[in-house]
């Protein structure tokens, strides 16, 4: 009996510690510029709201749940086919 409730007290102490160190990890995020969150499809509120979660739940789980709603949303390409069709047309860069 004492032993099961060892264990789930140290399981407790090292997620509140995975906790702790994500969010510190996280942090340095408050000073990316807004467009560059964009462009991952965050913004600062995200970030706000993901620190502001309970320490019993994993706040890179938010994030990326958050992203991916969001890039889902705008329509953006992943892999590839993302650049296909980015940049010069290489006919039009041919000296006459």
């Amino acid at each position: 009996m004492i032993g099961k409730w060892a264990t789930t007290a140290a399981n407790q102490g090292i997620a509140l510690a995975a906790s702790l160190l994500m969010r510190s990890a996280i942090k340095p995020l408050l000073e990316v510029d807004e467009q560059s969150l964009f462009a991952v499809g965050l913004s600062r509120a995200d970030i706000v709201a993901c620190l502001s979660t309970p320490f019993t739940t994993d706040p890179t789980e938010f994030l990326a749940s958050r992203g991916k709603k969001l890039r889902a949303g705008r329509g953006v390409r992943c892999g590839p086919r993302a650049a296909r069709g980015t940049g010069p047309d290489p006919k039009k860069l041919r000296a006459p």
